[in-house]
């Protein structure tokens, strides 16, 4: 994506820090074992891996659906989801509130804001295609869990992440963040 600026090396790092983080404190506040993840498939991709039309200029990620196609041993196709990275919104955040160590928390809250998301579509907890008003009270729900989930982790500035998250939700859009 030109004119985008994308993680670098030690940034991705952090990326896979908090992906790990985030996938074990969604399984353990669902009780989801290692090995059923494979019931709730999805990818995650920063700006590198994304299609143009999987870019936006207003969300630090989104959640798509998305089917595989059949394979021989099958007479339909898969739904997984995706969870697109957006790297130049969450670095433009970082950059913006002027501290660094902002990022490792805020890709942990998106990570599991996401996770969140996946989940509960798997679940049937909420439908993929909803109104603008479904998924605003769906945003707010997520974040609540999300909270919840993150309450007892030990991690600098997330009470801060938390804090600009409730104050990006009243947007106009109701979109928020994520």
């Amino acid at each position: 994506m030109a004119g985008r600026r994308r993680f670098g090396k030690a940034e991705m790092g952090l990326v896979a820090r908090s992906m790990e983080m985030a996938e074990e404190r969604v399984s353990e506040y669902f009780r989801i074992s290692d090995g059923n993840w494979f019931r709730y498939p999805y990818e995650f991709r920063t700006l590198a891996e994304l299609m143009p039309q999987e870019v936006t200029p207003t969300a630090l990620a989104q959640v798509l659906r998305l089917r595989r196609p059949p394979d021989h041993r099958l007479w339909r196709g898969k739904d997984f989801y995706r969870i697109c990275l957006q790297d130049h919104n969450l670095l433009n955040l970082v950059r913006r509130e002027g501290d660094p160590g902002l990022l490792h928390p805020l890709l942990t809250y998106v990570l599991v804001h996401e996770l969140v998301h996946v989940v509960r579509f798997y679940r049937h907890e909420h439908l993929f295609e909803a109104t603008p008003g479904q998924r605003a009270r769906e945003e707010v729900r997520v974040h609540a869990i999300a909270s919840e989930i993150l309450h007892p982790v030990r991690l600098p500035e997330l009470d801060r992440v938390l804090n600009l998250y409730d104050a990006q939700a009243g947007q106009p859009t109701g979109e928020g963040w994520c």
